[in-house]
């Protein structure tokens, strides 16, 4: 019972009501240090300037994807309570060229129709450098999981990262080769002040 008084009691001094006193017991402090509770708070990205970009290196083709819709709960201060999870429409694949974004949607490739999203959910964050940040994750495209890592890094105005994949491991195999189905993969997520 003294153990629950006690770790209530101390939630009560971290809110600021100071020192806390138990009948027959003398006085129990909490040093501001002693974290029962989580408060850190999560940074916040500017869904709307949030963009996705992408270079498919054999053919030198660049593009964009877009119809994010994602959710980062990331404090540099508390990367192992940090998640990332969301989601890009295939329909919005832009490579800058009507008619090969068209045969993209296809079933050969991204099978628009069957497999509408591009999904990523993080399992774990993990500091690597200084402002740099591991993410690992599955990846879904065209209905294959694979696991990823993301590298970020963070300055006052935005989150940058990148990944590599290989289209082919999901389905999507533009070349036979998988070394040419090499994709580079650009995020950038601009924080809120």
């Amino acid at each position: 019972m003294r153990t629950f008084l006690n770790i209530i009691m101390g939630i009560y001094t971290l809110q600021g009501f100071g020192q806390t006193t138990f009948p027959n017991d003398g006085y129990v402090s909490y040093s501001g240090d002693y974290a029962l509770i989580n408060d850190f708070k999560s940074l916040d990205f500017d869904k709307e300037k949030s963009k996705v970009t992408f270079n498919f290196i054999e053919d030198e083709t660049s593009g964009t994807i877009s119809g994010l819709d994602f959710r980062i709960d990331f404090n540099p201060a508390d990367p192992d309570n940090a998640s990332f999870s969301g989601t890009a429409l295939v329909k919005t694949l832009d490579t800058d060229n009507f008619l090969r974004d068209g045969h993209l949607m296809w079933e050969k490739y991204f099978y628009k129709r069957k497999y509408p999203k591009i999904i990523f959910k993080s399992k774990q964050v993990v500091p690597f450098e200084t402002n740099t940040y591991k993410v690992i994750g599955n990846l879904t495209i065209k209905g294959t999981q694979k696991e990823v890592i993301l590298t970020f890094s963070l300055d006052d105005e935005k989150l940058l990262g990148k990944a590599t994949i290989y289209t082919s491991d999901f389905g999507v195999s533009i070349h036979d080769e998988r070394e040419r189905n090499k994709l580079n993969i650009q995020f950038y997520f601009p924080i809120l002040k």
